[in-house]
């Protein structure tokens, strides 16, 4: 039972040291929805604004609500619902989070799963490649193909890197066409 004075509290943490388009900090970034009020560095309760980075992490507060609902209500909105659920048993990585979302529909994913994913999507035939040169017409279908794959699977990349990595996987050559 919810004790009546708890409250809730939107907290952005965003990862800004490097590699961010490594597997382990491509989708780092999220929202949190915590019952501990969130402090910032000289660790004072702060409702909103900068609270400070840490090492490559910086984090955001972004109010306080009375209800859970409302808190994540506020983060879809805050995200023009371009936002996901993350699954909230792997989601405590903080004291007191009871709901975590991550930017984005669909999760980002690192060149080195991207050239896997290509790999293996091509050798178990899920995906045609034409055999040879390959006109412009055809490897903009086949990208196309690749993301609808990878959207089914709940990743995404944007076009121009599933192309280059499809050209350096399967050693495409274009034709002049």
């Amino acid at each position: 039972m919810k004790n009546e004075n708890e409250k809730y509290y939107v907290v952005e943490v965003n990862w800004t040291g490097p590699d961010q388009m490594s597997s382990r900090y491509i989708d780092y970034d999220r929202y949190e929805v915590t019952t501990e009020p969130p402090r910032n560095t000289s660790g004072d309760i702060q409702l909103s604004g900068c609270l400070g980075t840490n090492g490559d992490v910086s984090r955001y507060a972004h109010g306080e609500y009375d209800v859970k609902s409302a808190a994540e209500y506020a983060i879809i909105k805050m995200l023009d619902g371009d936002c996901r659920r993350h699954d909230e048993v792997n989601a405590a990585m903080e004291l007191g989070v009871v709901a975590l979302y991550r930017p984005g529909r669909y999760s980002p994913i690192s060149d080195d799963i991207l050239s896997d994913y290509i790999f293996r999507t091509v050798e178990c035939n899920e995906i045609s490649v034409p055999s040879g040169e390959i006109t412009r017409e055809q490897l903009n279908g086949v990208v196309r193909d690749l993301r609808k794959l990878l959207r089914d699977d709940g990743s995404d990349a944007p076009e121009d890197r599933i192309e280059g990595m499809l050209i350096d996987v399967c050693e495409i050559e274009m034709t002049t066409d």
